[in-house]
């Protein structure tokens, strides 16, 4: 099929083209039927007037021959007679004759439907087109103007030509108006119609690709290579910028959609996740919405014995004062925050709670948001804190008051030791002594452990510090026969209290010789980190590993595994190295050949 018929045919297949086609020839029509009507109204008096006038001309000349030749008289019956005689009766069917006063003197053939008042009142004429019938009044000189005469006419012929005349002018009706329409259909295909299909299946395409997901690229649209500098090239350019309009905002949804989902993933997570208790409740009625998991653990209870209920039927509230304080500030200030109240359980067991709320909107109705955070166990472990101070401030009180007694039975005892003693009493004076100088020796750890630690920091070099206690640590007791292996690293500076930091690894260095046979050797490294700024001072011996459960107990206070040992020794330490804000790490296992421990130390730059 070629291109033109192939577009004809799509042209003729729209409706809006065959709407403008349609209404074009109608109106040509409609406005030729217009003029053609006058014309067919005009030709038609003209035929009949002819017809009238011929047949008046044809009696006419007839009766004035015979006048000159046989006069007659007028109004007798012989002269209706001639008159008949001479109309041509192909045409004249028949006649009436009648007085100026209105009588009717006499007739012929077919009775004139025209009466002598019609054409008194200059109505000359009456056609009727179904019985072809054309009555008129003829004004003969024979009349001498004393008669009037009717004349019923055949108008057959008339009828005959003037359906002729109509069919010539309807045929060039319908030329004009099958041209113009055909002019019409090729500028309305080129200029309108061609345009406006184009651009409807341009925005088909537009329609399936906006819905696409991602980032597609844009669909051809054909109605742009024919677009016109006129009104619809100007819908065309609105159209590509209304799409690229619809896809910016389409993407600016999606992007906000995306976001809100992430959001919403993220609001929800948090919410289902969230170690403290959160719930959503209605603000006015309290009624409960939505609660996570830990509020339904903190409430002994399942969700669909909590959801929907009011936390006045849950007993939730273990006074009822309390809520309607929350609800007096949440109206003032719109949120609370870290307001310690108390619920209770689905058993009836009161909780303490950190509370905070916030209001929010959901579906139009004004709801709250609240977090409670379970401290019962925190509380109590304040009371018990503040129980041990108490009996820490006791203990310390007691040790310096067994202090100063303890310092002159010493000085009683030391003061013995100048006498002359039986081997006896000097056996129990030495052990006498050797007691009381290790329970000074207790009483002064329970007051180092009892006390805050102060730091007197000062600026020191590790490597210079370690090799300065190497001599000394190699003298203890506890290091007889016992290498200590130490291998500098490049100048660390730290900021420290110089003797306590001693002290760390004094009570280290021997913890490591005892616990370690006669002839092995005590690693001791140094590890910087220069990114974290941190220096790691390890302490490594061999030997059995330590158990694990003994392991999480060796920083606690009083608890030893040695028998002359007071279980002070790392609690202090612990102390000491938290107090420069560091960390004391403990390992031991087969896999490592031992234990060793870790201090790691914030350094200098």
């Amino acid at each position: 099929m070629s291109a033109p018929i192939q577009a004809l045919r799509f042209f003729l297949q729209a409706r809006l083209s065959r709407r403008i086609v349609l209404w074009v020839f109608a109106s040509i029509l409609l406005i030729e039927a217009i003029i053609l009507l006058p014309s067919i109204y005009r030709r038609q008096q003209e035929l009949l007037n002819n017809l009238s006038a011929l047949s008046m001309a044809r009696v006419e000349g007839a009766l004035a021959a015979m006048r000159l030749s046989q006069p007659m008289q007028l109004g007798s019956p012989d002269f209706l007679a001639q008159i008949r005689l001479l109309a041509p009766s192909d045409v004249v069917r028949g006649g009436a004759l009648y007085r100026l006063t209105g009588e009717q003197m006499d007739s012929f053939g077919e009775p004139p439907q025209l009466t002598f008042e019609q054409a008194q009142r200059q109505t000359a004429m009456r056609y009727d087109w179904q019985t072809r019938r054309y009555d008129a009044a003829w004004t003969l000189k024979a009349l001498d103007g004393q008669y009037v005469l009717i004349i019923r006419h055949d108008s057959s012929s008339v009828q005959r030509e003037l359906l002729a005349f109509v069919g010539r002018i309807m045929g060039l009706v319908m030329i004009i108006s099958v041209f113009v329409t055909i002019v019409t259909l090729i500028g309305l295909e080129r200029i309108l119609i061609m345009p406006i299909l184009l651009l409807r299946n341009d925005l088909l395409k537009a329609g399936q690709a906006l819905p696409q997901e991602g980032d597609p690229p844009p669909p051809q649209f054909d109605s742009l290579k024919r677009q016109s500098q006129d009104e619809l090239g100007e819908v065309i350019a609105a159209f590509e910028q209304m799409y690229h309009q619809i896809s910016e905002a389409i993407a600016e949804r999606r992007q906000v959609e995306s976001e809100l989902r992430q959001s919403e993933e993220k609001f929800s997570k948090a919410f289902r996740g969230s170690p403290s208790a959160v719930l959503i409740s209605a603000l006015e009625s309290g009624r409960i919405i939505e609660v996570n998991d830990s509020f339904l653990q903190l409430y002994g209870s399942d969700l669909d014995a909590v959801v929907g209920r009011t936390a006045k039927d849950l007993n939730l509230w273990a006074t009822a004062t309390s809520r309607d304080q929350m609800l007096q500030q949440i109206r003032q200030s719109g949120s609370v925050r870290n307001l310690e109240y108390t619920f209770r359980n689905r058993q009836g067991e009161p909780r303490s709670i950190l509370f905070s709320a916030e209001t929010i909107w959901l579906d139009g109705e004004e709801c709250l948001v609240s977090v409670a955070n379970d401290i019962t166990e925190r509380k109590q472990a304040e009371k018990a804190l503040e129980r041990l101070a108490e009996i820490g401030e006791l203990a310390a009180m007691i040790v310096h008051e067994v202090r100063n007694p303890l310092t002159t039975v010493m000085m009683g005892l030391r003061s013995f030791e100048s006498l002359d003693l039986s081997e006896r009493s000097r056996l129990r004076l030495d052990l006498a002594t050797a007691e009381a100088e290790r329970l000074q020796r207790l009483l002064n750890e329970i007051l180092q452990y009892a006390r805050c630690q102060a730091l007197q920091a000062s600026e020191l070099e590790i490597n210079a510090l370690i090799a300065e206690m190497l001599e000394s640590l190699q003298a203890m007791p506890a290091a007889a026969g016992r290498q200590i292996a130490f291998t500098p690293i490049q100048p660390v500076r730290l900021l420290a209290d110089r003797d306590k930091l001693k002290q760390v690894l004094i009570n280290l260095i021997g913890n490591a010789c005892e616990a370690v046979s006669v002839g092995e050797t005590i690693t001791w490294r140094l590890k910087l980190d220069a990114a974290l700024r941190q220096l790691c001072i390890e302490i490594q011996n061999g030997g059995e590993p330590i158990p694990a459960e003994v392991l999480a107990q060796l920083t606690m206070p009083f608890f030893t595994t040695k028998s002359s040992g007071n279980g002070l020794g790392l609690a202090i330490v612990k102390q000491i190295v938290d107090a420069h804000k560091g960390q004391l790490e403990i390992h031991s296992s087969a896999e490592i050949g031992g234990t060793c421990v870790r201090v790691i130390l914030p350094c200098l730059a």
